[in-house]
């Protein structure tokens, strides 16, 4: 419902987590070296894989695609929330705020489309080994990525200029630590039944069909391994699919259930798993477990000790 007009909002209040400054100071020494760790991983990890030519192959190609994606993500969001908790208090004005929706709802709906994109890469691998290099040929490879971001540009463009066309006249308290799309909305003072409609359209079907080729490839995939009896395979697969799981649960969570069920509280712990913690997780499940990458990083370690010896 439209609010009465007034003076027009040119900045937001963010309200973060809590007002208690010793929670505020816990969580921000619990955030920080998460963060710090994501932001390490992912850079590593893209790093290596573009180092190493033992790592160029589609499935490196495209994991190190979903770390910059990773990085995209949590960067947009952690260092404002940090500083945030550092300070206790913390404004954000109208444009950056909504260049941080658009940047996260980009890099998050760009990651969906990478993950599919690596599902149907397994499946082939494992599925058609025999027709692996005609199944994901090196072209192929460079459209899904392209795709991919092409769909989350076209995503977070769609959702931050129809969220800041609405007028803004009060309140400006921002009940999250970041900018995100439902409670930018609940500011607003006009109509946002477009806008809902757009986020369930938009984030439903990118959502539901990345969601369903990745349960249709890693389905034919363990019906594959089962066969097989490779229980490596199975559980490779596993922690992939737990990953996943955790991943699109918070985004349908929070973006494709009906206005007007938003808790501000639940959904701000809900906001932490797909802003911090599964950057953090990704680099860990999808490439430290992998013995490509384990002998990459030794060899990398290797040429670095030998190095003074050369002189």
């Amino acid at each position: 419902m439209a609010r009465p007009n007034s003076t027009r909002v040119t900045e937001f209040i963010l309200l973060g987590f809590t007002s208690r400054r010793d929670i505020q100071l816990l969580l921000f020494g619990v955030f920080l070296p998460i963060y710090l760790l994501g932001l390490l991983g992912n850079l590593c990890l893209a790093i290596l894989i573009r180092a190493e030519r033992s790592l160029h192959t589609p499935m490196y190609y495209f994991l190190s695609h979903l770390a910059l994606m990773d990085l995209c993500s949590c960067s947009t969001v952690a260092p404002k929330m940090l500083l945030g908790l550092l300070k206790g208090h913390d404004t954000t004005p109208i444009p950056a705020c909504a260049l941080q929706m658009f940047f996260f709802a980009a890099a998050s709906d760009a990651e969906c489309c990478l993950l599919a994109a690596m599902a149907y890469d397994r499946y082939a691998a494992i599925c058609r080994p025999l027709h692996y290099g005609t199944a994901m040929p090196r072209r192929l490879c460079r459209l899904l990525v392209v795709v991919s971001y092409a769909a989350g540009a076209a995503s977070g463009a769609i959702h931050s200029s129809m969220a800041f066309r609405l007028p803004f006249c009060g309140p400006h308290i921002l009940d999250h630590f970041f900018c995100d799309i439902p409670p930018v909305l609940a500011l607003a003072c006009a109509n946002t039944d477009l806008n809902q409609l757009l986020l369930f359209a938009v984030c439903g079907a990118i959502q539901s069909v990345t969601l369903v080729a990745i349960m249709a490839s890693y389905g034919m995939i363990l019906c594959t391994v089962g066969r097989a009896g490779s229980q490596k395979a199975v559980s490779t697969c596993g922690s992939h699919l737990t990953a996943v799981g955790v991943l699109y649960g918070t985004l349908i969570f929070m973006y494709l259930r009906p206005d007007g069920t938003y808790a501000p509280q639940t959904d701000k712990m809900a906001s932490v798993f797909y802003t911090v913690v599964i950057p953090t997780l990704n680099p860990a499940i999808y490439s430290l477990r992998n013995a490509d990458v384990k002998q990459a990083v030794r060899r990398r370690f290797a040429k670095e000790r030998c190095r003074p010896c050369c002189f």
